[in-house]
Formats: structure tokens, C-alpha cells, sequence
């Protein structure tokens, strides 16, 4: 029988090889932007740079830089708005049960696994129409209309691990619904509310599809179509394609590094347990 060390040992080792394969892209694109233009072409993709080249980010910098300050503009005010409609409708739809609740979280729920792609059309139409096609306020309301859906699904799924008599003991204390929601309820939910926020803010800053549709002028463009554009149209600059990639996933990285606790202790306290 196998010792619990030696099931330790395996199970270390195991991880160690799957972290090393998960971190194998990203050390490919770091050493290829550090490279000249003829050392990618000329050297093995995992050959480190002769000499370290940081031109290559000084150029995916000046050609991604008013993108990426758009898709901070875009990004902050709708992951905002997502969380905040998520949260309240989350809170509403398990703590307030009904046959229409029911229905609602069902709907819900289809709505979140259906292709946002089919809404392409219809949205782009519809900003048309209000005027605001090719600007962030039309980025802001898109996303915020895609996935809210997603942010109430996952709110409601942490508030359901939440035991109710916490309120109810809140209430016969003398608070009231909104004191025993702000005061005992959204502070043991704020876990699962980061761990809500960073997957809408990486789902927003990572789209692609609409992020080309609504860039109808290269001055709101955000970061993705225009870490597409570092490609190029003759010949790959691979070493800016890479340094682009690299400044693009920074966001997405410092937050997910600085609230990584919160998110997988969310993550673990979320367990969905469904309408009751």
C-alpha cells in the first residue's frame, strides 16, 4: 500500500510538471519579445535573447498605449455596473423565493450559456439607432447587458451559501432589510462580490467580437483588435506581437494576483445550491 508520503510526493510532482506546461506560453512570448527580429526567425522559440532587447515594448507600447487606456475606461465603469445589478439581483432572487423567482433564475441561468454572439447584430443596431455607436458608452452598455445575466447568477450562488437566520437574528435585533443586507450579509458576501468582479473584469477586457464591431474609429479601439493589428499585414514582428500580448494580459494579472485569496476563498464558498 502506497505510503500517504508517497502519494505527497506524487501528487507534488504532478503539479509541479502541470505548472511548468501552464507557464511554457507565457515564458515563450517573454523571451520572443526580447528578442531582435532576426533572432526570432533564426533561434529555437525557447532559446532565451542573446541580449536582452526591450525595443520591441517600447514599440507595442506606442502602438497599444490609447487602446489600453480604453479598455481601462470601458472595463472599470462596466464591471461596476455588472457587480452592482448582479448583486442586488442575486440578493433578491435567493433570499426572496417565489414561482416568478423560480422562473426568473431560470431564465437567467438558459440566458448565460446562450451564444452572445446572436446579439450582434441586434445590439449594433440598437446603438445605431440611440446614436452612440463608436463610443465607450456604447462599449459600457453592451457589456453590461451581456453579462449582468453572468454576475447575478454567480451573485445569487454565494448569497445561497449565506444562512439566513444571520439576517433574521440582524432583524430581531431591530435593523432593518436594507441595515441586515449592508451590514451582515454584504460583508460576508464580499468574497463571492471579488470573486464576481474579477471574472466580469477579465471577461470584458479579454472580448474580442464585439470590441471589433463597436471600434468603428482606431481612437476608442480597445486592447485586444489592436493587439491583433501588432500582426501585421506582410511579415510578423514576433517580438512585438509578444511584448503587445504581455502589456495586454498585465491588468487582468495584478488584480487577479492581488485579490487572488479573496477569489478562491469566494470560489469556495460558492458552491451553488440552487433556488430552494
Amino acid at each position: 500500500m502506497i505510503s500517504f508520503k508517497t502519494k505527497m510526493i506524487i501528487a507534488y510532482t504532478v503539479l509541479v510538471l502541470l505548472t511548468f506546461f501552464w507557464m511554457l506560453p507565457f515564458y515563450v512570448a517573454l523571451v520572443t519579445s526580447l528578442k531582435s527580429h532576426e533572432e526570432t526567425y533564426t533561434t529555437n522559440v525557447l532559446q532565451p535573447p542573446s541580449a536582452a532587447n526591450i525595443i520591441p515594448w517600447f514599440i507595442a507600447w506606442s502602438r497599444v498605449s490609447r487602446a489600453f487606456i480604453n479598455s481601462i475606461l470601458v472595463s472599470i465603469p462596466a464591471t461596476f455596473l455588472c457587480v452592482l445589478a448582479g448583486t442586488l439581483a442575486g440578493y433578491y432572487l435567493s433570499r426572496f423565493v417565489s414561482k416568478v423567482n423560480r422562473l426568473l433564475f431560470f431564465l437567467i441561468a438558459i440566458a448565460t450559456f446562450i451564444p452572445y454572439q446572436i446579439l450582434l447584430i441586434p445590439m449594433t443596431m440598437f446603438l445605431s439607432t440611440v446614436g452612440i455607436m463608436g463610443t465607450h458608452l456604447s462599449f459600457i452598455i453592451t457589456y453590461t447587458i451581456l453579462l449582468s445575466p453572468w454576475a447575478t447568477l454567480i451573485s445569487a450562488a454565494f448569497f445561497l451559501a449565506i444562512p439566513k437566520e444571520l439576517e433574521e437574528a440582524a432583524q430581531i435585533d431591530g435593523a432593518s432589510p436594507v441595515q441586515s443586507f449592508f451590514k451582515i450579509v454584504l460583508p460576508v458576501a464580499l468574497p463571492g462580490i471579488i470573486s464576481t468582479t474579477i471574472i466580469i473584469f477579465m471577461s470584458i477586457w479579454n472580448e474580442f467580437l464585439f470590441a471589433v464591431t463597436l471600434s468603428t474609429s482606431p481612437i476608442i479601439r480597445t486592447i485586444q483588435p489592436e493587439v491583433a493589428n501588432l500582426r501585421g499585414t506582410t511579415t510578423v514582428a514576433w517580438n512585438t506581437l509578444m511584448a503587445g500580448s504581455l502589456i495586454a494580459i498585465l491588468p487582468p494579472l495584478v488584480i487577479t494576483l492581488a485579490l487572488g485569496k479573496y477569489f478562491i476563498r469566494g470560489l469556495l464558498a460558492g458552491a451553488l445550491k440552487g433556488v430552494r
